[in-house]
This record gives C-alpha cells, sequence and structure tokens, in this order.
C-alpha cells in the first residue's frame, strides 16, 4: 500500500473531524487539540480511521499517539509507522 500525501494524511483525519473540515481543512501545523478540539474518543477515531484506510499499526504506536499534540506529530507517527 503507497503512503498518502501531507494532504491526504490530513484529509483523512479531515472525516473524523467534521467541523474541522467545513473550516477550510486540516493542516499539518494545527493543534490537535487546541485548534482541532479533539479529545480522547476523538483521537481513537482518528487512530481507527488511519490503521483501516492507511494500514498503521495502532496498538503497537498508542503511547506515540496518546502524546501527540500536532496534526504533524500523526503524519510523522504514520511515516515511520
Amino acid at each position: 500500500m503507497s503512503a498518502p500525501t501531507d494532504d491526504g494524511l490530513c484529509a483523512l483525519i479531515a472525516t473524523v473531524l467534521p467541523r474541522a473540515a467545513a473550516r477550510g481543512g486540516v493542516k499539518p501545523s494545527m493543534s490537535l487539540r487546541a485548534d482541532l478540539g479533539v479529545d480522547s474518543v476523538g483521537l481513537m477515531s482518528i487512530v481507527f480511521v488511519l490503521e483501516e484506510q492507511v494500514g498503521i499499526d495502532a496498538f503497537g504506536n498508542v503511547d506515540r499517539f496518546v502524546s501527540a499534540e500536532y496534526v504533524s506529530d500523526i503524519i510523522k507517527i504514520v511515516r515511520e509507522g
């Protein structure tokens, strides 16, 4: 499976956060909590979508996802995944 672009990953994240998508989309520089309002349930939704669509090992990276502060952190985890 080919790795999606940063924009592609942002678009996947936006599918879980419809309010963020309506405000102009998700960008790597955005804070998950402050800019996008992601809580623990939202974060797990993001992780599950990425696991399903990109094939990342969500369980093996759970600590890294929980400590992610920015969209770019999520992208980095996926890239190193």
